[in-house]
């Protein structure tokens, strides 16, 4: 076992400075179609979450489209476009931005939101 290295520790950039997309299978959907990616760095998640957190329904809807907007790469959406998407996409699209962004796959990303989600409906349930 040896030393943890930066190059291990921070996401890969190209010559130009810029994150390297990486082409991911979306599992979550039938047709399992590829899409180019970007992971979300630390400091844009921070952003985001605080973004989120604000209490400001647009700033969180707007961090909601955020993780679209910076991680997909291909194929590029305007804003309309993202506002516009179907569900189950942006759904897939987002898993797949985060599992890569988190260095976990797709599949522990669903089951820990499935869990996220499940713990939020029996606090609220045993608020009434």
């Amino acid at each position: 076992m040896g030393y943890l290295e930066v190059k291990d520790m921070v996401f890969s950039r190209g010559e130009d400075g810029n994150l390297i997309a990486q082409e991911i299978v979306l599992e979550k959907l039938t047709d399992k179609p590829t899409v180019k990616l970007i992971p979300l760095t630390r400091g844009r998640l921070q952003e985001m979450y605080a973004k989120a957190q604000s209490g400001n329904v647009e700033e969180q809807i707007q961090a909601d489209l955020d993780v679209i907007k910076f991680g997909l790469i291909e194929p590029k959406l305007t804003d309309e476009q993202i506002k516009d998407m179907k569900p189950i996409h942006a759904n897939a699209i987002t898993t797949a931005i985060l599992a890569i962004s988190l260095g976990q796959t797709q599949k522990e990303v669903l089951e820990a939101t499935d869990k996220a989600v499940l713990i939020g409906d029996v606090k609220k349930k045993s608020l009434m």
